[in-house]
């Protein structure tokens, strides 16, 4: 297994233990994220098939883990394999022990073999009378080898904590860790701890950008006193670090321990195409509204964005004419680009009152954008009229409009009329109420029409009208005549009239 891989196994069987532990959820978010993003970059460096695949195993398990707490999936493809990686070298083997002797030596050697090996072999048959191999010759077999001693390879130094960040705090610890950061940021620091490195282990680091190295540190013997290693990996001039892609890269004794990858974004921070509306997801052209009725509790904005770095600080500022009413700031939490949506709620238990509004967004103390509503006035209550009737017109006939048809003066109508209709104006009527119609004859009642109004029929306001007929269609009877108009019992309106009596020709 390669060096890096081994790593990155100790590093993924500790998450494991530590997710079925008691340890925070952040602690444990930021360190399988932090895993993922390095086991990508390993990718590079990691050629056996199997451990790719072994890599991909462990990266969507905590994908899936952090999409479930975040919502959010993690790039978890695996960097393809880079060219001219580095191999951990094989520990030396030492040299196979020399038995060359000069040939006079071997010649005496083997004459002195061959002697004792005949006193021997005579030996053998005085005694036993037969030959037999005796014991003593033993010695003359070869000697066993030695077994080869192998050394016992040293711990694997590996980086067991790297991050960076937009500089240092008061303790001297990275302020802002993140993986992305904003245009002009001035400079990037890192912090890593190496773990398993003996005293006087070399060890180095460097920066690189695409196949350039951008910034490096020359190799010196690792102090195991030195704990955590803080380092200013790059810096830039007034327009802050060149954006791009970088990866922080860890060697120890030649080979890769570490692998840290962070972004400098290309595009300055900033916000457009804000938009208010008084429901969550408007529709159509509501979310162009900049006037709303009244009533309104909540008021809704969004916004796109780009070039968002985490930490960054973010205002929405609710104004009403031009008091703030409400302000919300916060550190940016989510993606370098896309959409935003914050609400406004009316203060108190009422609705926004009538008003002019702005929300305004802004960024690292800078003001971006500023959008303006305004909540509308309700409609002036109507003036409450009383229940009227107008004056009465007397007359033999009415158009459907209420236009009178064929009145007198004097209100004074020939012998042979058949019908009188009392036409009136009336104001403030409602369904419901009671109203009537009398009709009298020389102050006799003669005919009387009672009902209950309906506005849907004949109106709040406008013109009315009643008629007064004879039996079975007969002319009326000559006489002085009345028509009185009340409404809940109350009389409004009183009109008299005359029918002339029928004189017979002499």
């Amino acid at each position: 297994m390669s060096d890096v891989f081994d790593i990155l196994q100790e590093r993924y069987q500790a998450l494991v233990a530590r997710q079925e532990g008691n340890e925070t959820e952040e602690e444990f978010l930021e360190d399988a994220r932090t895993f993922v993003s390095d086991a990508r970059q390993a990718g590079a460096a990691v050629a056996d098939l199997n451990q790719r695949s072994q890599l991909r195993a462990w990266m969507r398990f905590l994908a899936n883990a952090l999409y479930d707490a975040t919502g959010i999936y993690p790039d978890s493809a695996l960097q393809p394999l880079a060219r001219g990686q580095l191999v951990r070298p094989q520990p030396e083997r030492k040299p196979e022990p020399s038995h060359s002797f000069s040939l006079p030596w071997m010649l005496v050697g083997g004459a002195a073999v061959a002697i004792i090996a005949a006193g021997v072999f005579a030996a053998g048959v005085l005694t036993a009378g037969v030959f037999t191999a005796p014991s003593a010759l033993g010695w003359l077999s070869r000697p066993e080898e030695i077994a080869e001693e192998i050394p016992t390879p040293g711990p694997v130094p590996f980086v067991s904590y790297a991050a960076v960040g937009a500089g240092l705090d008061s303790d001297g610890a990275v302020q802002a860790a993140a993986d992305t950061f904003c245009q002009g940021t001035r400079e990037i620091v890192a912090e890593f701890a190496l773990e398993r490195a003996e005293p006087g282990t070399e060890w180095r680091w460097e920066v690189r950008r695409g196949a350039d190295v951008v910034a490096a540190q020359p190799a010196t013997p690792w102090d195991p006193e030195s704990g955590r290693v803080t380092v200013r990996a790059l810096t830039g001039g007034p327009e802050g670090v060149e954006p791009g892609q970088y990866d922080l890269r860890i060697y120890a004794d030649g080979q890769l321990v570490g692998l840290r990858s962070f972004h400098v974004l290309e595009t300055a921070p900033r916000v457009f195409n804000l938009q208010i509306a008084d429901v969550p997801d408007p529709a159509g052209d509501a979310s162009q509204a900049r006037a709303f009725e009244p009533g309104v509790r909540v008021i809704y904005l969004a916004y796109e964005f780009e070039g968002f770095c985490p930490a960054i600080e973010v205002s929405h500022t609710l104004y009403q004419g031009e008091e703030p009413l409400h302000e919300r700031a916060f550190a940016w939490p989510g993606t370098p680009s896309g959409q935003a949506r914050v609400s406004f709620l009316a203060p108190g238990d009422g609705p926004f009152p009538p008003s002019r509004y702005e929300v305004a967004v802004t960024i690292a103390g800078q003001e971006q954008e500023r959008v303006e509503f305004a909540i509308e006035s309700p409609p002036p209550e109507p003036e409450t009229v009383s229940p009227a009737f107008g004056d009465v017109t007397i007359a033999l006939g009415v158009q459907p409009d209420g236009t009178p048809i064929i009145t007198s003066s004097e209100n004074s109508f020939d012998w042979n009329t058949k019908v009188i209709y009392a036409i009136f104006d009336h104001v403030g009527m409602r369904d419901g109420l009671r109203w009537s119609a009398v009709w009298r004859r020389e102050g006799q009642e003669v005919a009387r029409k009672e009902s209950f109004w309906d506005t849907e029929a004949d109106g709040g306001e406008g013109t009315h009208w009643v008629a007064y007929q004879g039996e079975r269609g007969q002319v009326l009877f000559g006489g002085t005549y009345s028509v009185t108009l009340a409404i809940d019992g109350t009389a409004q309106r009183t009109a008299d009239f005359e029918v002339i009596y029928y004189v017979p020709p002499e």
